[in-house]
């Protein structure tokens, strides 16, 4: 596993947003795990990133290099700025172009977005399960 994209599993917008990564993913450089999973709180504590400190960032997170010395936690916009870099493609350019942004304005755009997201797109009573064809890139789900 090299990159762990940990969401907020009862977010719809965050839900749609690992679905379009899945679609785009073509070199399949991403793993996902809900924030609500055993396995991304275990991953996040090794940061100091408790539940309450989820909650408190409204961010979504990935991991670079996961489990490796190389190891590297990102979040708020430098999540969808390295997100689109590991695409590759007409995405990396897209990703170079905000990255020229000052991460300042950048994450107060996310944090907009994330304040906001249930608004947008709603709020799962429990995290949807992943078809037969995706649930190999996810991990830490249980059943």
């Amino acid at each position: 596993m090299e990159n762990l994209l940990i969401y907020d599993g009862l977010c719809g917008f965050c839900h749609s947003t690992v679905q379009w990564v899945l679609k785009h993913d073509k070199r399949g450089r991403f793993r996902f795990a809900p924030q609500q999973s055993a396995f991304a709180q275990e991953i996040l504590l090794r940061y100091g990133i408790d539940r309450k400190a989820m909650v408190d960032t409204d961010s979504v997170y990935l991991v670079l290099n996961v489990n490796s010395p190389d190891e590297r936690l990102l979040l708020r916009s430098d999540v969808t700025v390295h997100s689109l870099f590991l695409l590759g493609g007409i995405w990396k350019v897209l990703g170079h172009c905000l990255r020229v942004i000052p991460r300042f304005l950048r994450d107060r755009a996310y944090t907009l977005v994330a304040r906001n997201r249930y608004r947008f797109a709603g709020r799962y009573q429990a995290c949807p399960v992943p078809t037969v064809e995706e649930r190999a890139k996810f991990v830490g789900l249980t059943g």
